[in-house]
């Protein structure tokens, strides 16, 4: 059994429920980002998935797409901005991005060596690369997230719960930002809860307070919001402080 790697996690987990929440890296504007960020922060939000730019977000919905179409690239692989973007905050920062951009160019390992990262979550990566990563990135303190979708066999699901100690659990299978979600994510939660290890975080689909405190009255031990933050934050970063407030207030009565 693999334990939880990194110490702001594993401090973290210890508040109980938990959100987290989605901001492309350097989205709007890249100075103007770690204002944001901040500002996330002290309104409540408890970990930071940051988006990791992308030339091609094919497997994102509309939404984030233009996000990162709007995104300036050249922050990709400058260490410097990505310092900058740990010093805005204290709260764990899960990377989030693509395999052609983080593993495929070996950035993660970058990132990872410099204490950047609390955790990658790589949804397009296969099973045996995010283990292979777990193992690889354990002596820098950085964690992966596992990932079970409902299209996944038991047995694939059942081999994930095994391996790693924070799982993705998708509620639907398709780009993000919809609105839907596929039936039966209630077994899949009921399975990964019988192995005592894990912490299990529902994502895709999540746009409003009320939606996640549904889902951690369910069992889950956090809420991943992400096209919600995005959207939020396009209206203007007060909208987005107003929603992060209250997924705040609504995560603290789940505890």
């Amino acid at each position: 059994m693999t334990e939880i790697a990194s110490e702001r996690n594993i401090n973290c987990l210890k508040k109980g429920k938990l959100s987290i929440g989605y901001l492309l890296a350097g989205y709007p504007e890249k100075e103007n980002f770690l204002t944001v960020l901040s500002a996330c922060e002290e309104a409540g939000l408890d970990i930071f998935e940051i988006g990791f730019p992308s030339e091609n977000p094919a497997a994102d919905g509309e939404v984030i797409r233009n996000a990162h179409a709007k995104t300036d690239l050249s922050i990709q692989r400058d260490l410097s901005y990505w310092q900058k973007v740990r010093g805005a905050v204290n709260a764990p920062i899960w990377i989030m991005g693509y395999k052609k951009d983080l593993i495929d160019t070996g950035f993660y390992q970058i990132l990872a060596q410099n204490g950047l990262a609390d955790a990658f979550v790589i949804p397009d990566a296969a099973h045996e690369e995010r283990h292979r990563m777990l193992k690889e990135l354990q002596p820098y303190g950085v964690d992966v997230l596992g990932f079970v979708t409902p299209d996944m066999e038991e047995k694939e699901q059942e081999a994930c719960f095994r391996d790693f100690p924070l799982i993705y659990q998708q509620l639907y299978s398709g780009p993000t930002g919809m609105s839907v979600e596929t039936p039966g994510y209630e077994k899949i939660l009921e399975r990964a809860k019988k192995h005592s290890h894990l912490h299990v975080f529902a994502g895709f689909g999540i746009n409003s307070a009320e939606r996640a405190g549904h889902l951690l009255g369910s069992g889950f031990d956090g809420v991943i919001v992400g096209t919600a933050m995005i959207s939020k934050l396009n209206l203007s970063a007060e909208d987005l402080i107003s929603f992060i407030k209250d997924l705040k207030d609504t995560v603290v009565k789940g505890r």
